[in-house]
This record gives structure tokens, C-alpha cells and sequence, in this order.
């Protein structure tokens, strides 16, 4: 079941949390516009489908509570940084 999950992030941190969070990215051309931001659309690393729609001072995320968590909680892997979220 997806779940609508709005949060905010600086961009350093929403920079890893998208690297956390999506394994593939797809095109979002089939969406619904969001005039204010951003559109990322694609598969989790849990293989799951997952949205995000990233504004000027918040996002939202559309997806599986689960794969959010895991992003929220997910290591830079080349260990430069901690997201630590």
C-alpha cells in the first residue's frame, strides 16, 4: 500500500536520500504535472514503485513506508558522507 509522506531535507541530504531511495529511475512523462518542483519516478532498491515530488520547501514522497525508511536511514556508500536523515 503507498503511503504519502511529507518531509524536508536540505539538499545535501535529499541528494542522498534520492541515492538511497531509488535503484532505477523511469520517466515521469505519464504523471500528473506538478508545476512546483520536481518529478522523480522509478523502482526502490526493494523493487518497489516509488514517487517524489520535490519543491521549493518540501517533498513528498509516494510510495512504500518501508522503502522510505530505508532511505531515511540509508549510508552514503563511498562513505564521504553520513545521511544519518
Amino acid at each position: 500500500m503507498n503511503e504519502l509522506i511529507n518531509f524536508s531535507l536540505p539538499a545535501g541530504k535529499l541528494s542522498c536520500f534520492v541515492g538511497n531511495l531509488f535503484a532505477e529511475l523511469e520517466t515521469p512523462c505519464e504523471k500528473q504535472q506538478y508545476p512546483d518542483g520536481l518529478i522523480l519516478c522509478g523502482r526502490t532498491a526493494a523493487g518497489r514503485d516509488a514517487m517524489l515530488l520535490i519543491g521549493r520547501d518540501s517533498c513528498t514522497f509516494i510510495g512504500s513506508k518501508e522503502d522510505y525508511n530505508a532511505a531515511r536511514n540509508g549510508r552514503c556508500p563511498s562513505r564521504r558522507c553520513s545521511f544519518g536523515g
